[in-house]
Protein backbone atom coordinates (compact mmCIF):
# COMPACT_ATOMS: atom_id res chain seq x y z
CA UNK A 1 0.00 0.00 0.00
CA UNK A 2 1.33 3.43 -1.10
CA UNK A 3 2.67 5.61 1.82
CA UNK A 4 0.26 8.91 2.39
CA UNK A 5 1.54 11.78 0.91
CA UNK A 6 2.68 13.64 3.86
CA UNK A 7 3.82 11.60 6.27
CA UNK A 8 6.92 9.22 7.27
CA UNK A 9 7.11 5.68 6.80
CA UNK A 10 9.16 3.77 9.61
CA UNK A 11 11.16 0.87 9.78
CA UNK A 12 12.67 -0.69 12.95
CA UNK A 13 15.87 -3.16 12.44
CA UNK A 14 19.39 -3.30 13.85
CA UNK A 15 20.91 -1.48 11.16
CA UNK A 16 24.19 -1.70 9.20
CA UNK A 17 25.82 -0.73 5.96
CA UNK A 18 23.19 -2.54 3.77
CA UNK A 19 20.39 -0.27 5.26
CA UNK A 20 22.38 2.58 4.90
CA UNK A 21 22.61 1.46 1.30
CA UNK A 22 19.47 0.90 0.32
CA UNK A 23 18.24 4.43 1.79
CA UNK A 24 21.11 5.92 -1.07
CA UNK A 25 19.69 3.62 -3.80
CA UNK A 26 16.24 4.49 -2.70
CA UNK A 27 17.40 8.62 -3.02
CA UNK A 28 19.30 8.43 -6.02
CA UNK A 29 16.33 6.13 -7.60
CA UNK A 30 13.65 9.18 -6.94
CA UNK A 31 11.69 6.10 -5.18
CA UNK A 32 10.92 7.51 -1.85
CA UNK A 33 7.34 7.53 -1.33
CA UNK A 34 5.17 10.32 1.09
CA UNK A 35 7.36 12.68 2.80
CA UNK A 36 10.31 9.72 3.20
CA UNK A 37 11.39 6.88 5.52
CA UNK A 38 12.79 6.37 8.47
CA UNK A 39 15.60 3.11 10.19
CA UNK A 40 15.11 3.32 13.05
CA UNK A 41 18.18 1.23 15.05
CA UNK A 42 17.21 -1.12 17.25
CA UNK A 43 20.85 -1.51 19.21
CA UNK A 44 21.12 2.22 19.87
CA UNK A 45 17.98 3.75 21.59
CA UNK A 46 16.45 7.09 19.48
CA UNK A 47 18.81 6.68 16.27
CA UNK A 48 17.43 7.12 13.19
CA UNK A 49 18.24 7.05 9.76
CA UNK A 50 15.91 9.78 7.78
CA UNK A 51 15.69 9.54 4.24
CA UNK A 52 13.61 12.28 2.33
CA UNK A 53 13.03 13.07 -1.03
CA UNK A 54 16.12 15.54 -1.08
CA UNK A 55 18.35 13.78 0.98
CA UNK A 56 19.07 11.75 4.02
CA UNK A 57 20.54 12.43 7.69
CA UNK A 58 21.25 10.23 10.82
CA UNK A 59 19.13 11.88 14.58
CA UNK A 60 19.15 11.02 17.79
CA UNK A 61 15.24 11.87 18.94
CA UNK A 62 14.75 11.83 22.50
CA UNK A 63 11.87 13.35 25.25
CA UNK A 64 14.26 16.81 25.54
CA UNK A 65 14.83 17.17 21.68
CA UNK A 66 16.21 16.00 18.58
CA UNK A 67 19.99 16.26 17.62
CA UNK A 68 20.85 16.32 13.80
CA UNK A 69 24.47 13.90 13.87
CA UNK A 70 25.40 14.28 10.44
CA UNK A 71 24.58 13.18 6.73
CA UNK A 72 23.82 9.82 6.06
CA UNK A 73 27.13 8.61 4.84
CA UNK A 74 28.43 8.99 8.46
CA UNK A 75 29.19 5.21 9.13
CA UNK A 76 26.64 3.09 11.06
CA UNK A 77 29.21 2.66 14.04
CA UNK A 78 29.90 6.51 14.05
CA UNK A 79 26.38 7.41 14.18
CA UNK A 80 25.79 5.12 17.46
CA UNK A 81 29.13 7.20 18.97
CA UNK A 82 27.66 10.56 17.99
CA UNK A 83 24.54 9.33 19.40
CA UNK A 84 25.94 8.20 22.47
CA UNK A 85 28.04 11.13 23.18
CA UNK A 86 24.78 13.32 22.41
CA UNK A 87 22.93 11.86 25.02
CA UNK A 88 25.34 12.30 27.51
CA UNK A 89 25.30 15.90 26.66
CA UNK A 90 21.54 16.47 26.61
CA UNK A 91 21.44 14.17 30.17
CA UNK A 92 23.80 16.34 31.60
CA UNK A 93 22.17 19.79 30.53
CA UNK A 94 24.45 20.44 27.91
CA UNK A 95 23.24 21.17 23.70
CA UNK A 96 25.51 18.86 21.75
CA UNK A 97 28.02 20.99 20.04
CA UNK A 98 27.01 21.24 16.32
CA UNK A 99 30.52 22.25 15.48
CA UNK A 100 31.86 19.12 17.37
CA UNK A 101 29.57 16.81 14.90
CA UNK A 102 30.32 18.53 11.98
CA UNK A 103 34.16 17.49 12.48
CA UNK A 104 33.12 14.05 13.50
CA UNK A 105 31.49 13.71 10.00
CA UNK A 106 34.30 15.22 8.19
CA UNK A 107 37.13 13.11 9.95
CA UNK A 108 35.12 10.31 8.65
CA UNK A 109 34.64 11.52 5.15
CA UNK A 110 38.52 11.94 5.30
CA UNK A 111 39.26 8.08 6.08
CA UNK A 112 40.75 8.79 9.09
CA UNK A 113 41.01 5.99 12.03
CA UNK A 114 38.33 5.85 14.83
CA UNK A 115 40.81 6.91 17.41
CA UNK A 116 41.85 10.33 15.31
CA UNK A 117 38.42 10.80 14.21
CA UNK A 118 37.28 11.00 18.36
CA UNK A 119 40.75 13.05 19.25
CA UNK A 120 39.46 15.67 16.70
CA UNK A 121 36.03 15.88 16.86
CA UNK A 122 35.40 15.05 21.18
CA UNK A 123 39.09 16.16 22.43
CA UNK A 124 39.11 16.09 25.79
CA UNK A 125 40.26 19.36 26.11
CA UNK A 126 38.60 21.88 24.04
CA UNK A 127 38.95 25.76 23.58
CA UNK A 128 36.61 27.82 25.80
CA UNK A 129 33.17 28.75 24.25
CA UNK A 130 32.73 32.30 23.88
CA UNK A 131 29.80 33.76 24.59
CA UNK A 132 27.59 33.92 21.97
CA UNK A 133 28.39 30.22 21.97
CA UNK A 134 27.57 29.17 25.29
CA UNK A 135 24.47 31.30 25.47
CA UNK A 136 23.18 29.77 22.04
CA UNK A 137 24.53 26.11 22.79
CA UNK A 138 24.55 26.13 26.98
CA UNK A 139 25.57 25.06 29.23
CA UNK A 140 25.09 28.71 30.66
CA UNK A 141 26.57 29.98 33.33
CA UNK A 142 25.42 32.28 36.32
CA UNK A 143 25.77 35.62 34.48
CA UNK A 144 24.31 34.28 31.72
CA UNK A 145 21.11 33.23 33.08
CA UNK A 146 20.64 36.50 34.91
CA UNK A 147 21.54 38.58 31.48
CA UNK A 148 18.69 36.18 29.23
CA UNK A 149 16.14 36.39 31.91
CA UNK A 150 16.61 40.05 32.31
CA UNK A 151 16.53 40.80 28.29
CA UNK A 152 13.43 38.59 28.20
CA UNK A 153 11.29 40.18 31.07
CA UNK A 154 12.51 43.74 31.23
CA UNK A 155 10.61 44.93 28.29
CA UNK A 156 7.22 44.20 29.57
CA UNK A 157 7.87 46.49 32.88
CA UNK A 158 7.46 50.07 33.31
CA UNK A 159 11.00 51.71 33.12
CA UNK A 160 10.82 52.96 36.84
CA UNK A 161 10.04 49.31 38.13
CA UNK A 162 13.01 47.75 35.08
CA UNK A 163 15.59 50.02 36.89
CA UNK A 164 14.53 48.44 40.08
CA UNK A 165 13.68 45.01 39.40
CA UNK A 166 17.49 44.83 37.18
CA UNK A 167 19.09 45.95 40.48
CA UNK A 168 17.60 43.81 42.78
CA UNK A 169 18.52 40.79 40.72
CA UNK A 170 22.16 41.58 39.08
CA UNK A 171 23.41 41.88 43.15
CA UNK A 172 23.49 37.99 43.18
CA UNK A 173 26.00 38.00 40.30
CA UNK A 174 28.89 38.58 42.25
CA UNK A 175 32.50 37.90 41.39
CA UNK A 176 32.67 34.13 42.34
CA UNK A 177 29.07 32.88 41.00
CA UNK A 178 29.34 35.12 37.31
CA UNK A 179 31.19 32.27 35.94
CA UNK A 180 30.03 29.20 37.67
CA UNK A 181 27.30 27.24 35.53
CA UNK A 182 23.71 27.58 36.34
CA UNK A 183 23.15 24.39 37.35
CA UNK A 184 26.18 24.27 39.52
CA UNK A 185 24.72 27.46 41.92
CA UNK A 186 23.33 26.03 44.98
CA UNK A 187 21.53 26.91 48.11
CA UNK A 188 24.74 27.83 50.11
CA UNK A 189 26.07 30.38 46.87
CA UNK A 190 22.79 32.13 47.28
CA UNK A 191 21.74 32.25 50.73
CA UNK A 192 25.56 33.56 51.33
CA UNK A 193 24.52 36.62 48.54
CA UNK A 194 20.83 36.74 51.00
CA UNK A 195 23.17 37.34 54.15
CA UNK A 196 25.49 39.89 52.29
CA UNK A 197 22.86 41.72 50.72
CA UNK A 198 21.31 41.98 54.00
CA UNK A 199 24.34 43.38 55.67
CA UNK A 200 25.43 45.39 53.23
CA UNK A 201 21.45 47.03 52.46
CA UNK A 202 18.52 46.27 54.20
CA UNK A 203 16.59 42.74 55.20
CA UNK A 204 14.29 44.08 52.25
CA UNK A 205 16.70 44.69 49.86
CA UNK A 206 17.76 41.05 50.17
CA UNK A 207 14.21 39.66 50.09
CA UNK A 208 13.93 41.56 46.67
CA UNK A 209 16.93 40.11 45.30
CA UNK A 210 15.93 36.48 46.55
CA UNK A 211 12.56 37.19 44.80
CA UNK A 212 14.12 38.06 41.71
CA UNK A 213 16.12 35.30 41.77
CA UNK A 214 13.55 32.71 42.42
CA UNK A 215 11.70 33.99 39.19
CA UNK A 216 14.99 33.77 37.32
CA UNK A 217 15.32 30.19 37.99
CA UNK A 218 11.98 29.20 37.63
CA UNK A 219 11.90 30.64 34.12
CA UNK A 220 15.14 28.93 32.91
CA UNK A 221 13.91 26.06 34.65
CA UNK A 222 10.59 25.93 32.77
CA UNK A 223 11.45 27.83 29.39
CA UNK A 224 15.50 26.82 28.99
CA UNK A 225 15.99 23.36 30.96
CA UNK A 226 18.63 22.24 28.73
CA UNK A 227 20.48 25.01 27.85
CA UNK A 228 20.80 26.60 31.36
CA UNK A 229 21.82 22.76 32.42
CA UNK A 230 18.64 22.84 34.99
CA UNK A 231 17.15 20.06 33.05
CA UNK A 232 19.34 17.63 35.70
CA UNK A 233 17.83 18.79 39.04
CA UNK A 234 14.85 17.11 39.64
CA UNK A 235 13.29 19.56 41.75
CA UNK A 236 13.13 23.26 42.25
CA UNK A 237 14.85 23.70 45.74
CA UNK A 238 15.29 27.66 45.22
CA UNK A 239 11.14 27.42 45.67
CA UNK A 240 11.62 27.14 49.24
CA UNK A 241 15.10 27.40 49.98
CA UNK A 242 16.49 31.42 50.06
CA UNK A 243 13.82 32.33 52.99
CA UNK A 244 14.59 35.88 54.11
CA UNK A 245 13.06 36.24 57.25
CA UNK A 246 11.71 40.05 56.36
CA UNK A 247 8.20 40.84 55.98
CA UNK A 248 6.84 44.28 54.72
CA UNK A 249 4.59 46.56 57.22
CA UNK A 250 1.94 48.08 55.55
CA UNK A 251 1.88 52.23 56.17
CA UNK A 252 -1.19 53.45 58.10
CA UNK A 253 -0.08 56.75 58.32
CA UNK A 254 -2.82 59.53 57.50
CA UNK A 255 -0.75 63.08 57.48
CA UNK A 256 -3.42 66.06 58.58
CA UNK A 257 -4.05 68.67 55.56
CA UNK A 258 -2.57 71.14 57.93
CA UNK A 259 0.72 68.63 57.19
CA UNK A 260 0.28 68.56 54.10
CA UNK A 261 0.30 72.56 54.07
CA UNK A 262 2.54 72.98 55.70
CA UNK A 263 5.50 70.78 53.79
CA UNK A 264 4.81 72.97 50.96
CA UNK A 265 5.26 76.25 52.76
CA UNK A 266 8.67 74.87 54.46
CA UNK A 267 9.51 73.60 50.52
CA UNK A 268 8.76 76.83 48.99
CA UNK A 269 10.57 78.90 51.69
CA UNK A 270 13.73 76.40 51.53
CA UNK A 271 14.73 75.78 48.25
CA UNK A 272 18.37 75.83 49.10
CA UNK A 273 19.78 73.88 52.03
CA UNK A 274 22.53 71.44 52.76
CA UNK A 275 25.66 74.22 51.64
CA UNK A 276 24.52 74.06 48.07
CA UNK A 277 23.47 76.90 45.43
CA UNK A 278 21.50 74.05 43.75
CA UNK A 279 17.61 75.21 44.52
CA UNK A 280 14.49 73.09 44.26
CA UNK A 281 13.21 73.18 40.72
CA UNK A 282 10.16 75.00 39.99
CA UNK A 283 9.18 71.86 38.08
CA UNK A 284 9.78 69.82 41.40
CA UNK A 285 8.00 71.95 43.70
CA UNK A 286 5.04 72.25 40.95
CA UNK A 287 5.26 68.52 41.04
CA UNK A 288 4.56 68.29 44.87
CA UNK A 289 1.80 70.97 44.61
CA UNK A 290 -0.21 68.36 41.91
CA UNK A 291 0.54 65.19 44.12
CA UNK A 292 -1.13 67.21 47.09
CA UNK A 293 -4.12 68.48 44.97
CA UNK A 294 -4.51 65.04 43.28
CA UNK A 295 -3.58 62.02 44.99
CA UNK A 296 -2.30 60.57 42.19
CA UNK A 297 0.71 58.19 42.25
CA UNK A 298 3.78 59.71 41.78
CA UNK A 299 5.52 57.75 38.97
CA UNK A 300 2.37 58.62 36.79
CA UNK A 301 1.89 62.07 37.53
CA UNK A 302 5.58 63.31 37.41
CA UNK A 303 5.23 62.20 33.76
CA UNK A 304 2.37 63.65 32.80
CA UNK A 305 2.19 64.98 29.39
CA UNK A 306 0.84 68.32 27.86
CA UNK A 307 -0.14 66.46 24.96
CA UNK A 308 -2.48 64.19 26.90
CA UNK A 309 -4.30 67.50 28.90
CA UNK A 310 -7.70 68.85 27.84
CA UNK A 311 -9.35 71.82 28.36
CA UNK A 312 -13.61 70.98 29.20
CA UNK A 313 -15.89 72.89 27.03
CA UNK A 314 -18.45 72.43 29.77
CA UNK A 315 -16.37 73.99 32.61
CA UNK A 316 -14.45 76.70 31.32
CA UNK A 317 -11.22 77.26 33.72
CA UNK A 318 -11.19 73.67 34.71
CA UNK A 319 -8.87 71.09 32.40
CA UNK A 320 -8.70 67.13 32.36
CA UNK A 321 -5.97 65.19 33.24
CA UNK A 322 -5.11 61.90 31.20
CA UNK A 323 -3.25 59.05 31.61
CA UNK A 324 -2.95 55.59 29.47
CA UNK A 325 -3.25 52.79 30.90
CA UNK A 326 0.50 51.62 30.07
CA UNK A 327 1.36 55.24 32.16
CA UNK A 328 -0.98 54.44 35.16
CA UNK A 329 0.81 50.57 35.54
CA UNK A 330 2.77 50.75 38.75
CA UNK A 331 5.58 48.18 40.00
CA UNK A 332 2.89 45.48 40.80
CA UNK A 333 0.66 45.91 37.71
CA UNK A 334 3.91 45.71 35.55
CA UNK A 335 4.79 41.67 37.16
CA UNK A 336 0.97 40.72 37.41
CA UNK A 337 -1.31 40.12 34.79
CA UNK A 338 -4.10 41.94 35.99
CA UNK A 339 -4.52 45.09 33.63
CA UNK A 340 -4.51 49.17 34.51
CA UNK A 341 -6.98 51.23 33.02
CA UNK A 342 -6.76 54.66 32.17
CA UNK A 343 -7.50 57.45 34.18
CA UNK A 344 -8.39 61.22 33.94
CA UNK A 345 -8.86 63.61 36.86
CA UNK A 346 -10.55 66.85 36.83
CA UNK A 347 -8.42 70.13 37.73
CA UNK A 348 -9.97 73.32 38.80
CA UNK A 349 -8.95 76.58 38.05
CA UNK A 350 -7.83 77.26 41.52
CA UNK A 351 -5.28 74.52 41.32
CA UNK A 352 -4.29 75.38 37.62
CA UNK A 353 -3.98 79.36 38.99
CA UNK A 354 -1.41 77.62 41.91
CA UNK A 355 0.53 75.71 39.16
CA UNK A 356 1.32 78.72 36.92
CA UNK A 357 3.14 80.35 39.52
CA UNK A 358 5.88 77.69 38.93
CA UNK A 359 8.13 79.02 35.70
CA UNK A 360 8.90 75.94 34.22
CA UNK A 361 9.91 75.55 30.65
CA UNK A 362 7.23 76.38 28.07
CA UNK A 363 8.77 73.89 25.33
CA UNK A 364 9.10 70.88 27.70
CA UNK A 365 6.56 68.14 26.54
CA UNK A 366 5.77 67.39 30.07
CA UNK A 367 3.49 69.43 32.88
CA UNK A 368 6.54 68.74 35.60
CA UNK A 369 9.83 69.18 33.67
CA UNK A 370 12.87 68.90 35.07
CA UNK A 371 16.33 71.31 34.75
CA UNK A 372 17.23 68.60 31.73
CA UNK A 373 15.86 69.31 28.57
CA UNK A 374 12.63 67.10 27.46
CA UNK A 375 12.99 65.29 31.17
CA UNK A 376 10.40 65.07 33.39
CA UNK A 377 10.98 65.44 37.41
CA UNK A 378 11.41 61.78 38.77
CA UNK A 379 9.30 61.01 41.67
CA UNK A 380 12.62 59.55 43.34
CA UNK A 381 13.41 63.51 43.25
CA UNK A 382 10.41 63.94 45.48
CA UNK A 383 11.42 61.70 48.30
CA UNK A 384 15.22 63.29 47.96
CA UNK A 385 13.18 66.69 48.67
CA UNK A 386 11.28 65.21 51.55
CA UNK A 387 14.67 64.08 52.68
CA UNK A 388 16.49 67.12 52.67
CA UNK A 389 13.61 68.85 54.19
CA UNK A 390 13.95 66.43 57.01
CA UNK A 391 17.49 67.04 57.50
CA UNK A 392 19.21 63.93 56.13
CA UNK A 393 22.88 64.43 55.27
CA UNK A 394 24.02 65.04 51.51
CA UNK A 395 26.40 62.38 50.19
CA UNK A 396 29.77 63.55 48.39
CA UNK A 397 32.91 62.59 47.29
CA UNK A 398 35.40 60.18 49.07
CA UNK A 399 32.73 59.63 51.45
CA UNK A 400 32.09 63.14 53.31
CA UNK A 401 28.55 63.58 54.18
CA UNK A 402 27.29 67.63 53.99
CA UNK A 403 25.37 68.49 57.16
CA UNK A 404 21.72 70.52 56.53
CA UNK A 405 22.28 73.84 58.32
CA UNK A 406 18.19 73.87 58.67
CA UNK A 407 17.91 70.61 60.76
CA UNK A 408 15.29 68.51 60.71
CA UNK A 409 12.70 71.09 59.15
CA UNK A 410 9.81 68.91 59.63
CA UNK A 411 10.30 68.30 63.07
CA UNK A 412 10.90 71.97 63.48
CA UNK A 413 6.94 72.75 62.27
CA UNK A 414 5.16 70.04 63.71
CA UNK A 415 5.02 67.78 60.72
CA UNK A 416 4.71 64.22 60.97
CA UNK A 417 7.44 62.35 58.28
CA UNK A 418 5.13 61.40 55.25
CA UNK A 419 5.53 60.32 51.79
CA UNK A 420 3.19 61.26 48.64
CA UNK A 421 1.69 57.94 48.42
CA UNK A 422 0.24 59.07 52.08
CA UNK A 423 -2.08 62.05 50.30
CA UNK A 424 -3.96 58.72 48.84
CA UNK A 425 -5.21 58.26 51.98
CA UNK A 426 -5.52 61.88 53.35
CA UNK A 427 -7.66 62.61 49.84
CA UNK A 428 -10.29 59.88 50.60
CA UNK A 429 -10.84 60.41 54.53
CA UNK A 430 -11.42 64.16 53.69
CA UNK A 431 -14.27 63.37 50.78
CA UNK A 432 -16.29 60.34 52.93
CA UNK A 433 -16.18 63.11 55.94
CA UNK A 434 -18.03 65.16 53.26
CA UNK A 435 -20.41 62.19 52.36
CA UNK A 436 -18.27 62.04 48.68
CA UNK A 437 -16.51 58.95 49.67
CA UNK A 438 -17.14 57.60 45.56
CA UNK A 439 -15.52 60.97 44.49
CA UNK A 440 -12.65 60.14 46.25
CA UNK A 441 -12.43 56.37 45.18
CA UNK A 442 -12.99 58.02 41.94
CA UNK A 443 -10.38 60.41 41.66
CA UNK A 444 -7.95 58.13 43.22
CA UNK A 445 -8.71 55.06 40.26
CA UNK A 446 -10.25 52.66 43.07
CA UNK A 447 -13.82 50.94 42.66
CA UNK A 448 -16.33 52.99 44.04
CA UNK A 449 -17.20 51.61 47.46
CA UNK A 450 -20.58 50.80 47.99
CA UNK A 451 -23.42 53.46 48.83
CA UNK A 452 -26.55 53.60 50.37
CA UNK A 453 -29.27 56.15 50.47
CA UNK A 454 -29.44 59.25 49.05
CA UNK A 455 -25.82 59.62 48.88
CA UNK A 456 -25.77 56.57 46.33
CA UNK A 457 -29.17 58.23 44.68
CA UNK A 458 -27.17 61.26 43.48
CA UNK A 459 -24.15 59.52 42.78
CA UNK A 460 -25.81 57.04 40.39
CA UNK A 461 -27.99 60.18 38.82
CA UNK A 462 -24.78 61.81 37.87
CA UNK A 463 -23.22 58.71 36.51
CA UNK A 464 -26.74 57.92 34.42
CA UNK A 465 -26.24 61.38 32.79
CA UNK A 466 -22.87 61.41 31.48
CA UNK A 467 -21.42 60.51 27.71
CA UNK A 468 -19.14 58.66 26.65
CA UNK A 469 -15.26 59.50 27.85
CA UNK A 470 -16.87 61.67 30.75
CA UNK A 471 -19.50 59.02 31.44
CA UNK A 472 -17.06 56.03 31.74
CA UNK A 473 -14.38 58.51 33.59
CA UNK A 474 -17.14 59.82 36.11
CA UNK A 475 -15.75 62.86 35.75
CA UNK A 476 -18.68 65.48 37.14
CA UNK A 477 -18.13 63.28 39.99
CA UNK A 478 -14.69 63.88 40.63
CA UNK A 479 -14.99 67.42 40.19
CA UNK A 480 -17.33 67.75 42.75
CA UNK A 481 -14.84 65.61 45.05
CA UNK A 482 -11.59 68.00 43.46
CA UNK A 483 -13.95 71.34 44.03
CA UNK A 484 -14.00 70.32 47.74
CA UNK A 485 -10.41 69.08 48.51
CA UNK A 486 -8.88 71.96 46.36
CA UNK A 487 -10.81 74.25 48.34
CA UNK A 488 -10.20 72.72 51.88
CA UNK A 489 -5.71 73.10 50.38
CA UNK A 490 -6.04 76.21 50.00
CA UNK A 491 -8.04 77.38 52.64
CA UNK A 492 -5.32 75.64 54.85
CA UNK A 493 -2.15 77.18 53.24
CA UNK A 494 -3.26 80.37 53.75
CA UNK A 495 -4.15 79.90 57.26
CA UNK A 496 -0.53 78.17 57.94
CA UNK A 497 0.87 81.07 55.71
CA UNK A 498 -0.80 83.88 58.01
CA UNK A 499 0.11 81.38 61.28
CA UNK A 500 3.69 81.03 60.10
CA UNK A 501 4.22 84.64 59.28
CA UNK A 502 4.63 85.36 54.95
Amino acid sequence: MATAPNTWSRTRARLTATHVKAAQKLLAGGRIEGRGHEWADELERGLVLRVGKTGGAWYLKTEQRTVRLGDMDLPVAAAREAAQRSRVDLRDGRVPSRANLRVWQEAHRRGMSPADALDAAFPETVSEQSQEERRRDGPWEWADLVDLYLAKVLPGFVPRWATQFEKHLRRAVTDDLARKLAADVDQADLLRVRDAVAADRTPSAAADTMEAVRAALDWAKRDQPILSGLARIPYPWWRDGLHVDWSSTPREHTPTVSELVRTLIIAERHRSLGGTAKETSDGMLAALWAVVFTGQRAGALTGTKKATVRSWPERPGWQIWTWTAAEMKGPKSAKSKKAARPHAVPIPPQALAVLARFKTDPESPYLFPSRVAGKAVYPTGLTQLFGRLQGDPKGGRSGKMTERPGADLFAAHDIRPWTPHDVRRTLPTFLDLEKLAGAGSAILAHKAAARTGADAERELAASITLKHYIHSQRLDLKAEGMSLWVAAVLEAYEAERARLGS
